[in-house]
C-alpha cells in the first residue's frame, strides 16, 4: 500500500437519491483539498484540518455554515481533531458563530493547556485565537477557507482520517448535530474515542446518532480491533456490528492504518465517501452502502 492516504466521509444516513451526487461531489473536493496539502509537504494534521474546514464551509453538509439548526433555529456546532502521533486532541462543543470549529479545536489542542471548551466560553478562546493570529477571518466567524455560499442540504456529521508520508495519523469530526435538537445538546463528534480516534496504529472517524455512538465508543473500538490484529476493513465492520448489537442504531465509520490500509462500513443507506491513496490521480468516490462494501472489499 502507498502513503499518504486520506479517507473522507460526508455523513451516514437516509440520503435522498437526488442528493447523493451532491454529497459525492463535496467529499471528493474535500479529499482533494486535503491531499494537496500533503503534496505540498503538510502534515496529517494540516491536511485533516483543511479537508474538514472545506466541508464546514461548503454549505451543503451538516457542519459549519451548512449545519442543522437546533429547536431554537440556531446552529450549535461540535468538532474535534485528534493527533495520533501524540494521542492529543482538541474539542469544541455547542459553539455558535464559529463556522470553522475544526480550526478552533486544533488551536485548543496546540495552544491551550486544556482539551475541550463548550458554549459561550469557547467564543472567548476563539477571540484569543484570532488575537494571536493563529488563524485569520475573511468574515465574522468565517476563517480564510473557500466558502461556496449555497443553500444547505444537511445529512450528518462529516470527518476524515489522514495518514501522511511519515506515517503520522490524524482524524477529525465536525457537525451541527441532530436537526431540531434541544439547545445545548452535544453528540459524539467532540468526544475522544466516540466521534473520532487516532493513535500511532490507525485512525477512525464515525458518523451517526451520537447518543448511540458514545455508548460503545465506536471509533476507539474500531481502532482497538486493528491493534489486536484485525484488518482495517473487518475492524470497521465489527464496529458497526457492535453498535447494532448494543443499541440497534445506525452509523458509519471510515478508517486507515499506518500502512495505508483503509476501511469503511455503514448500515445506513448511504455515506458519501472519498479515498485518495498515493497520488491525487488515485481517487475513488462512492456513497451507497453496497458500493462502499464492494469498493473496500476489492481494495484490501
Amino acid at each position: 500500500m502507498t502513503l499518504p492516504v486520506i479517507v473522507v466521509h460526508g455523513g451516514a444516513g437516509s440520503w435522498k437519491d437526488e442528493k447523493i451526487p451532491m454529497g459525492i461531489e463535496f467529499v471528493k473536493k474535500a479529499a482533494i483539498a486535503g491531499f494537496e496539502v500533503l503534496e505540498r509537504g503538510g502534515s496529517a494534521l494540516d491536511a485533516a484540518e483543511v479537508c474538514t474546514a472545506f466541508m464546514e464551509s461548503c454549505g451543503k453538509l451538516n457542519a459549519g455554515v451548512g449545519a442543522a439548526r437546533n429547536s431554537d433555529g440556531i446552529r450549535e456546532l461540535d468538532a474535534m481533531i485528534v493527533d495520533g502521533s501524540t494521542l492529543d486532541f482538541g474539542s469544541v462543543a455547542a459553539v455558535v458563530g464559529v463556522h470553522n470549529p475544526i480550526s478552533l479545536a486544533r488551536y485548543i489542542m496546540e495552544k491551550t493547556k486544556h482539551k475541550f471548551f463548550a458554549g459561550t466560553n469557547a467564543l472567548r478562546v476563539y477571540a484569543q485565537m484570532l488575537s494571536e493570529e493563529y488563524r485569520t477571518e475573511k468574515a465574522p466567524g468565517i476563517l480564510n477557507v473557500n466558502v461556496e455560499n449555497i443553500a444547505p442540504e444537511t445529512a450528518d456529521t462529516v470527518g476524515c482520517v489522514v495518514v501522511d508520508s511519515q506515517g503520522r495519523i490524524a482524524a477529525t469530526s465536525s457537525t451541527g448535530g441532530v436537526r431540531n435538537k434541544m439547545p445545548g445538546r452535544v453528540g459524539d463528534s467532540p468526544v475522544m474515542g466516540a466521534g473520532a480516534y487516532a493513535n500511532d496504529v490507525c485512525g477512525v472517524a464515525a458518523t451517526g446518532y451520537g447518543e448511540h455512538i458514545m455508548r460503545v465508543l465506536l471509533s476507539r473500538m474500531v481502532s482497538l480491533y486493528v491493534e489486536q490484529g484485525t484488518d482495517v476493513l473487518d475492524a470497521s465492520k465489527r464496529g458497526i456490528q457492535l453498535l447494532v448489537e448494543k443499541t440497534g442504531s445506525e452509523a458509519g465509520v471510515v478508517a486507515a492504518d499506518v500502512h495505508a490500509n483503509i476501511g469503511a462500513a455503514t448500515n445506513a443507506k448511504a455515506m458519501p465517501t472519498a479515498v485518495i491513496r498515493g497520488s491525487v490521480e488515485n481517487i475513488s468516490v462512492m456513497a451507497l452502502k453496497e458500493d462502499i462494501e464492494t469498493h473496500f472489499e476489492q481494495n484490501l
